[in-house]
């Protein structure tokens, strides 16, 4: 079992598969305020796993800070990083108005989550940050391997970064 440290030395070519050894599945930090927020989305509601670049994305912004237009939600799930478009609409709608991270997990564990967005021009440059309430990185170190992760895919992951004054991800994009 790799520790993060190990992972953190050895993140050149960590697989989300690594990630959720070093950082096993947590509960949500938050309990769902209605029952639509453990409602899990499939591909029939705009649910992709995260590969490879090239990949279809309906929506490609370049952001400023957290939940820009075009902010996709992320979590890492054992081997796999699914991802969603926060304002996609889904049927039937949800009571939020808008999908929680806990929509890709149907309220159960996962290691870390964020958001992400994709560069209109580049498609291999995606703008990540771990502004999730319910599964956002405990440490900069965590962030920084989940963002490895997404690099180790062929992404150029350009990070929000830690916001040390708060202890937490930066909600605005540091460039």
């Amino acid at each position: 079992m790799l520790d993060s440290w190990a992972l953190h030395v050895y993140s050149q070519t960590v697989t989300f598969a690594q990630f959720a050894q070093a950082y096993p599945p947590r509960k949500p930090d938050r309990a769902p305020a209605n029952d639509d927020e453990c409602r899990l989305l499939s591909s029939k509601d705009g649910v992709q796993l995260l590969a490879a670049p090239p990949m279809t994305i309906d929506e490609r912004h370049v952001p400023r800070r957290k939940g820009d237009p075009g902010c996709h939600l992320w979590v890492i799930i054992s081997a796999d990083c699914p991802f969603i478009l926060e304002r996609a609409v889904v049927t039937p709608p949800l009571q939020s108005g808008s999908v929680k991270h806990s929509n890709l997990t149907g309220g159960g564990p996962a290691s870390c989550g964020g958001e992400i967005w994709f560069d209109p021009a580049d498609e291999s440059l995606t703008y990540v940050n771990g502004c999730s309430g319910r599964y956002g990185p405990c440490t900069t170190r965590e962030l920084e391997d989940a963002v490895d992760a997404i690099r180790f895919l062929g992404y150029q992951a350009e990070s929000f970064g830690w916001d040390d004054q708060a202890n937490k991800p930066a909600m605005v994009l540091r460039k």
